[in-house]
């Protein structure tokens, strides 16, 4: 009896062990519910990046479910896009001056303000990489603006979670 009684009770010790569902956060935002993401700077040759940078982490934090975005928020996140390299990951096999993939970085800056007391709580940055073909075609600059599109939302979620493990 006991023995079935402890197989039944089993499976329950250990069906939660580990999960969380949201609520994980680092001390200095401990008491913090709400935020809200400014506009970050773009501080790159690159049109509109900053733009996809917001949208993406606005998203990102909506999708972590730890913080709510308000308009009377308890913090900030505030930041500048530093940077968009690009690299030469593999060369054309006739001619190997030429890339015929590209990897593409977006570093981002980022800072945490509290707006009861007006004082940055944070800082850190971000990195999100991605890359795309260089075919030598009309499709390479879509191929080259959607791999800043994802390496933007790749940043993002780095940045959240920074803001959610503690």
């Amino acid at each position: 009896m006991t023995k079935t009684l402890l197989w039944a009770l089993f499976p329950l010790l250990f069906a939660s062990c580990g999960y969380h569902l949201g609520g994980l956060k680092k001390k200095s935002l401990s008491g913090m519910e709400t935020c809200r993401v400014e506009m970050f700077a773009n501080h790159t040759t690159q049109p509109q990046v900053s733009r996809l940078l917001t949208s993406a982490l606005a998203d990102a934090v909506q999708k972590d479910g730890t913080f709510r975005i308000s308009s009377s928020p308890d913090f900030t996140i505030s930041g500048t896009v530093t940077r968009i390299g690009r690299t030469s990951l593999t060369t054309d096999t006739v001619d190997t001056y030429l890339s015929s993939e590209i990897g593409l970085t977006v570093n981002v800056q980022y800072t945490l303000t509290d707006n009861r007391s007006g004082r940055e709580i944070g800082r850190g940055t971000a990195q999100g990489m991605a890359g795309y073909f260089n075919n030598n075609d009309s499709n390479m600059q879509t191929a080259r603006e959607n791999a800043i599109s994802y390496a933007t939302r790749l940043a993002a979620d780095s940045i959240v979670r920074d803001l959610t493990l503690p």
